[in-house]
């Protein structure tokens, strides 16, 4: 009764002299890529370096910009208006503007508004 059943065993199992195999450790970066958190970590590198960084990066500067504003910047808001800066209190969020050359119409402008501060270019006394 038990012969026809050992006819189906491998005959290795049942040896005794036999070692096991061992498996050879995978290296660790081979171990890493095989992690199923490894593709959604990427994704989320790539996500930050492309996309949340740049933007942090250019949130600071346009917020460093803002609050170094000072008194005769020539500004254009968020609206159109170009003029140039009369006061700007370094405690308050609004900036006082003087929008035509002889200085009778002013706005009172928040910081936030203005969107561009247009750099002052050296004048250039010699003409080619």
């Amino acid at each position: 009764m038990i012969q026809p059943l050992l006819q189906f065993v491998p005959w290795t199992i049942l040896a005794d002299d036999v070692a096991p195999e061992v498996a050879e450790p995978k290296p660790f970066l081979l171990q890493l890529m095989e992690n199923p958190l490894f593709p959604i970590a990427g994704i989320i590198l790539i996500f930050y370096l492309t996309l949340i960084a740049p933007e942090r990066r250019r949130k600071a500067e346009e917020a460093k910009r803002i609050a170094g504003i000072k008194k005769n910047d020539r500004v254009i808001t968020s609206g159109g208006l170009h003029g140039t800066v009369v006061s700007a209190p370094s405690d308050s969020d609004v900036v006082t503007i003087r929008l035509d050359e002889s200085g009778t119409l002013r706005v009172k402008v928040s910081r936030w508004a203005l969107t561009v501060i247009e750099e002052k270019k050296p004048k250039d006394d010699a003409k080619d």
